[in-house]
């Protein structure tokens, strides 16, 4: 079985994997975004995201060739996001979490960005003739808010972990890492120790981690510095006979996993009585953002330090900022003050 069959097969929850014209294609499109270099996680979602597609093409188009595919298809399967599919559609354990028809414009963006990608490569590869990705437009959706925590319920999920034990207080270096440094969830538990540099308060992100395939520096705080030096001490007494090079680990000696990550971090949200915000990994980034900028921080310096590429993710961190921001920041940064 090929690693995309096998892939395909673990993806889906009926008893018998479905099968549509267009997954010869996709094979390939699959294989050409390997051998560009595509990080796993990027690899995932294209396939996850074409099985939602083949999904509906089995049921409403089952025999139907790329040949005769139009932009009216690709229309209807849009349409049908928006109205009728629910968020965990076809997954073997969370479906029953969610049975609200439509997703959110957002989410049928980050699908048809994907769509709209593979759509390209058949074109430019010459199977397909007409450039439907260029017809294939996203949805115009409300400008974009990023949930953030409020600093009162920072301070309450550093409070969450037991730290007498060491995978409380593992989780409590993670977390103040998160606020402290914006890093990305698995750029956090992509590192190694020789990625850190206590003595001069640095995180070397490596490109083979890092989500745009660039190497950055990122600054952390003498806190952070000295909880991660404590944790790697705690790591080699703990582990010896392992000498692990990882970070954040397990008590059996392996890394920590996204998955695991994320569970930890849910459920010391619970334990702390977070509401009207989404505990995970990512709002940890947003509320390292927006405090950044809050804190006089410049945007062309929070744009180095998150690593992306333009200005237009800090753009939206900035216009996070509410009314009793905005009125605190002119009062800090108006003209008038200390005249």
């Amino acid at each position: 079985m090929s690693a995309v069959s096998a892939t395909r097969e673990r993806l889906t929850s009926a008893a018998i994997t479905l099968h549509h014209p267009l997954d010869y294609y996709f094979d390939k499109f699959l294989f050409a975004k390997k051998t560009e270099g595509l990080k796993p996680r990027t690899l995932n979602d294209h396939e996850s995201h074409y099985r939602y597609l083949q999904r509906w093409l089995v049921d409403q188009y089952p025999t139907l060739k790329l040949d005769e595919m139009t932009a009216d298809h690709v229309r209807q399967y849009v349409g049908h996001m928006l109205t009728e599919q629910t968020l965990y559609t076809g997954h073997p354990t969370l479906q029953s979490h969610n049975t609200v028809k439509g997703l959110s414009p957002a989410t049928v963006n980050i699908r048809t960005r994907t769509l709209k990608c593979f759509l390209r490569f058949l074109h430019d590869e010459g199977y397909l003739q007409a450039d439907l990705a260029s017809r294939v437009k996203l949805q115009k959706d409300a400008e974009d808010t990023i949930g953030a925590f409020e600093k009162e319920q920072v301070l309450q999920l550093l409070a969450a972990p037991n730290q007498r034990e060491y995978l409380g207080f593992r989780d409590y270096v993670l977390l103040t890492l998160l606020f402290d440094t914006g890093l990305r969830i698995n750029e956090a538990l992509n590192l190694t120790v020789d990625d850190l540099n206590i003595a001069n308060k640095t995180i070397t992100v490596r490109a083979s981690v890092a989500k745009n395939g660039k190497s950055r520096v990122v600054p952390m705080s003498k806190r952070t510095a000295e909880l991660l030096a404590t944790l790697i001490e705690e790591n080699r007494e703990q582990f010896a006979s392992r000498s692990p090079s990882a970070v954040f680990l397990l008590n059996n000696g392996k890394p920590l996993t996204y998955n695991q990550a994320y569970e930890r971090i849910r459920l010391h949200g619970e334990k702390a009585g977070i509401t009207g915000v989404r505990v995970s990994p990512h709002t940890f980034r947003h509320t390292f953002a927006t405090l950044y900028v809050m804190n006089g921080g410049d945007p062309f310096s929070l744009q180095k330090i998150l690593g992306h590429h333009d200005m237009s993710m800090v753009r939206k961190y900035v216009l996070q900022l509410n009314q009793r921001d905005l009125q605190k920041q002119h009062a800090q940064s108006s003209p008038l003050v200390g005249v």
